[in-house]
Protein backbone atom coordinates (compact mmCIF):
# COMPACT_ATOMS: atom_id res chain seq x y z
CA UNK A 1 0.00 0.00 0.00
CA UNK A 2 1.22 3.25 -1.01
CA UNK A 3 0.18 6.75 -0.42
CA UNK A 4 1.28 9.61 -2.67
CA UNK A 5 1.33 13.33 -2.68
CA UNK A 6 1.25 15.78 -4.30
CA UNK A 7 1.92 19.82 -3.48
CA UNK A 8 1.09 22.24 -6.23
CA UNK A 9 2.69 25.99 -5.14
CA UNK A 10 3.42 29.07 -7.44
CA UNK A 11 7.04 29.29 -6.59
CA UNK A 12 7.09 32.60 -8.79
CA UNK A 13 4.90 33.72 -6.20
CA UNK A 14 6.38 32.17 -3.33
CA UNK A 15 9.89 33.66 -3.89
CA UNK A 16 8.83 36.74 -4.33
CA UNK A 17 7.30 36.64 -0.42
CA UNK A 18 10.63 35.39 0.53
CA UNK A 19 12.50 38.17 -1.37
CA UNK A 20 9.88 40.59 0.98
CA UNK A 21 10.18 38.62 3.72
CA UNK A 22 14.48 39.19 3.70
CA UNK A 23 14.17 42.76 2.84
CA UNK A 24 12.14 43.96 5.79
CA UNK A 25 14.05 41.61 8.37
CA UNK A 26 17.14 43.11 7.32
CA UNK A 27 15.11 46.84 7.04
CA UNK A 28 13.91 46.20 10.70
CA UNK A 29 17.39 44.88 11.88
CA UNK A 30 19.25 47.93 10.50
CA UNK A 31 16.44 50.34 12.44
CA UNK A 32 17.40 48.08 15.22
CA UNK A 33 20.71 48.51 15.45
CA UNK A 34 20.18 52.36 14.70
CA UNK A 35 18.34 52.82 17.50
CA UNK A 36 20.80 50.49 19.79
CA UNK A 37 23.22 53.36 18.59
CA UNK A 38 21.38 56.20 20.00
CA UNK A 39 20.33 54.35 22.92
CA UNK A 40 24.34 53.76 23.61
CA UNK A 41 24.84 57.24 23.20
CA UNK A 42 21.91 58.42 25.35
CA UNK A 43 22.98 56.09 28.17
CA UNK A 44 26.72 57.68 27.88
CA UNK A 45 25.66 61.45 27.91
CA UNK A 46 23.18 59.99 31.20
CA UNK A 47 26.05 58.21 32.79
CA UNK A 48 28.37 61.43 32.21
CA UNK A 49 25.77 63.62 33.87
CA UNK A 50 25.24 61.48 36.74
CA UNK A 51 28.85 61.75 37.03
CA UNK A 52 30.27 58.27 36.80
CA UNK A 53 32.28 56.79 33.93
CA UNK A 54 31.32 53.76 31.77
CA UNK A 55 32.12 50.89 34.35
CA UNK A 56 29.75 52.80 37.05
CA UNK A 57 32.59 53.81 39.15
CA UNK A 58 32.08 57.59 40.13
CA UNK A 59 34.33 60.39 38.19
CA UNK A 60 37.96 61.16 39.71
CA UNK A 61 37.49 64.86 41.51
CA UNK A 62 38.99 67.82 39.08
CA UNK A 63 42.31 69.45 40.04
CA UNK A 64 42.46 72.24 42.51
CA UNK A 65 43.26 74.69 40.11
CA UNK A 66 40.31 73.59 38.05
CA UNK A 67 38.09 73.93 40.84
CA UNK A 68 39.47 77.36 41.48
CA UNK A 69 38.45 78.40 37.94
CA UNK A 70 34.82 76.60 38.01
CA UNK A 71 34.46 78.81 40.90
CA UNK A 72 35.50 82.37 39.87
CA UNK A 73 33.50 81.57 36.52
CA UNK A 74 30.35 80.77 38.68
CA UNK A 75 29.95 76.98 36.82
CA UNK A 76 29.43 73.81 38.77
CA UNK A 77 31.73 72.03 41.03
CA UNK A 78 30.44 68.53 40.64
CA UNK A 79 32.63 65.99 37.97
CA UNK A 80 30.29 65.57 34.97
CA UNK A 81 32.61 66.59 31.85
CA UNK A 82 30.34 69.43 31.23
CA UNK A 83 32.20 72.95 30.99
CA UNK A 84 29.93 74.49 28.06
CA UNK A 85 28.17 71.34 26.43
CA UNK A 86 30.06 71.13 23.45
CA UNK A 87 31.88 67.95 23.73
CA UNK A 88 28.70 65.71 24.71
CA UNK A 89 26.92 67.57 22.60
CA UNK A 90 29.30 66.73 19.65
CA UNK A 91 29.03 63.14 19.82
CA UNK A 92 26.52 61.06 17.25
CA UNK A 93 25.77 57.89 16.45
CA UNK A 94 25.30 56.60 12.50
CA UNK A 95 24.75 53.59 10.88
CA UNK A 96 28.45 52.90 9.27
CA UNK A 97 28.01 49.19 7.47
CA UNK A 98 25.56 46.23 7.45
CA UNK A 99 24.09 45.89 10.43
CA UNK A 100 26.67 48.16 12.48
CA UNK A 101 26.38 51.33 14.07
CA UNK A 102 29.35 53.57 15.59
CA UNK A 103 29.64 56.43 17.93
CA UNK A 104 32.14 59.45 17.45
CA UNK A 105 33.08 62.85 18.07
CA UNK A 106 31.65 65.17 14.63
CA UNK A 107 34.16 67.65 15.89
CA UNK A 108 37.46 67.45 15.82
CA UNK A 109 38.55 69.49 18.74
CA UNK A 110 35.66 68.12 20.86
CA UNK A 111 37.16 64.88 20.09
CA UNK A 112 40.75 66.28 21.29
CA UNK A 113 38.59 67.28 24.38
CA UNK A 114 36.94 63.41 25.22
CA UNK A 115 40.88 61.78 24.31
CA UNK A 116 42.37 64.11 26.40
CA UNK A 117 39.64 63.51 28.97
CA UNK A 118 39.46 59.28 28.43
CA UNK A 119 43.08 58.79 27.76
CA UNK A 120 45.72 61.35 28.49
CA UNK A 121 44.89 63.18 31.15
CA UNK A 122 45.67 62.22 35.07
CA UNK A 123 43.05 61.09 36.48
CA UNK A 124 41.62 59.43 33.60
CA UNK A 125 37.92 59.77 33.32
CA UNK A 126 36.70 57.17 31.12
CA UNK A 127 33.48 58.15 30.13
CA UNK A 128 32.79 56.93 26.26
CA UNK A 129 32.63 52.95 26.47
CA UNK A 130 30.30 50.85 28.06
CA UNK A 131 29.89 47.59 30.29
CA UNK A 132 28.23 44.61 29.97
CA UNK A 133 25.07 45.78 31.90
CA UNK A 134 24.67 48.39 29.43
CA UNK A 135 25.85 45.68 26.82
CA UNK A 136 22.26 43.72 28.17
CA UNK A 137 20.25 46.52 28.30
CA UNK A 138 20.75 47.26 24.87
CA UNK A 139 20.38 44.27 23.64
CA UNK A 140 16.94 43.36 25.39
CA UNK A 141 16.00 46.95 23.68
CA UNK A 142 17.01 45.13 20.48
CA UNK A 143 15.53 41.56 20.74
CA UNK A 144 12.59 43.58 21.82
CA UNK A 145 12.33 45.47 18.87
CA UNK A 146 12.71 42.77 16.69
CA UNK A 147 10.85 40.75 18.36
CA UNK A 148 7.85 43.71 17.50
CA UNK A 149 8.71 43.67 13.79
CA UNK A 150 8.28 40.29 13.15
CA UNK A 151 5.39 39.97 14.77
CA UNK A 152 3.63 42.92 12.67
CA UNK A 153 4.88 41.01 9.56
CA UNK A 154 3.18 38.22 11.51
CA UNK A 155 6.46 36.09 11.48
CA UNK A 156 6.66 35.42 15.25
CA UNK A 157 5.21 32.56 16.41
CA UNK A 158 3.81 31.97 20.10
CA UNK A 159 4.83 29.59 22.28
CA UNK A 160 1.52 28.56 22.20
CA UNK A 161 2.15 26.82 18.85
CA UNK A 162 4.80 23.46 18.55
CA UNK A 163 7.27 25.84 16.83
CA UNK A 164 8.97 28.85 18.06
CA UNK A 165 10.77 31.35 15.96
CA UNK A 166 13.69 33.03 17.70
CA UNK A 167 16.09 35.94 16.38
CA UNK A 168 19.96 35.03 16.88
CA UNK A 169 22.44 38.10 15.34
CA UNK A 170 23.34 35.52 12.45
CA UNK A 171 20.64 34.08 11.53
CA UNK A 172 17.03 32.74 12.18
CA UNK A 173 15.61 29.55 14.31
CA UNK A 174 13.01 27.17 13.92
CA UNK A 175 12.95 25.22 17.10
CA UNK A 176 10.36 22.68 17.40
Amino acid sequence: MALDIKIKTNTKALSKNIGKLQSRLTRAIDKGVKQAGFQLLDIIRTKTAKGVDARDVPFAQYSKSYIKQLEREGKPLKVDLFYSGRMLGSLSSKKTGRFKSTLNFSNAQMTQRALFNQVLNEPKREFFGFNDKTENIISKQFNRFIKRELEKIRLWVYEKTSHQIYYQPSQVLVAQ
